[in-house]
């Protein structure tokens, strides 16, 4: 079964204080389509929240609940036990970052809050995100959110954080 896309619209108030929404939608429209829809929608809130609305995006979901990628969590999994990974990118002075919660302590150097890199696990997931994926279509290249490729690795480490 198909998951819906979600239409994500962020918010700021007049103290700065951030929040998000999301509206969800049938799937099988085209990204002009979602687009138009997040316009629209996006205008009808603005009418009721007294908040300026920052950004919108949409994320389609895939069902990944019958394949083979991993089919239970391990006993010894805890999302607050998080893997920090900064990246730099092609544009200079921009990086990005991202969190993958419940790292696996044995990606970790002993002794250290430092991910292994020498892993065959955590060099492979830093390989996909620096040189990217070879798909059909071509190479699949991660990027920040600005689409600069990310080129190079500046840190992963280790993070304990509630979410």
């Amino acid at each position: 079964m198909a998951l819906a896309v979600s239409l994500r619209f962020d918010f700021i108030d007049a103290k700065g204080k951030t929040s998000f929404t999301k509206v969800r939608v049938p799937t099988g429209f085209s990204i002009s389509d979602y687009s138009t829809a997040a316009l629209a929608i996006g205008q009808t809130i603005a009418n009721i929240s007294n908040c300026r609305i920052t950004r919108a995006s949409f994320c389609v979901g895939l069902d990944l609940s019958t394949s083979t990628i991993k089919a239970v969590a391990s006993g010894l999994s805890d999302i607050a036990q998080k893997a920090l990974l900064g990246f730099s990118t092609a544009l200079a002075g921009f990086r990005t970052k991202l969190k993958l919660p419940a790292i696996s302590e044995v990606k970790v150097v002993a002794g250290s809050d430092s991910l292994d890199q020498a892993d065959v696990d955590v060099a492979a997931f830093i390989s996909a995100m620096e040189i990217g994926l070879t798909t059909t279509e071509g190479v699949l290249q991660p990027t920040d959110m600005r689409q600069n490729d990310i080129t190079s690795l500046d840190y992963a480490r280790e993070l304990f954080r509630k979410k």
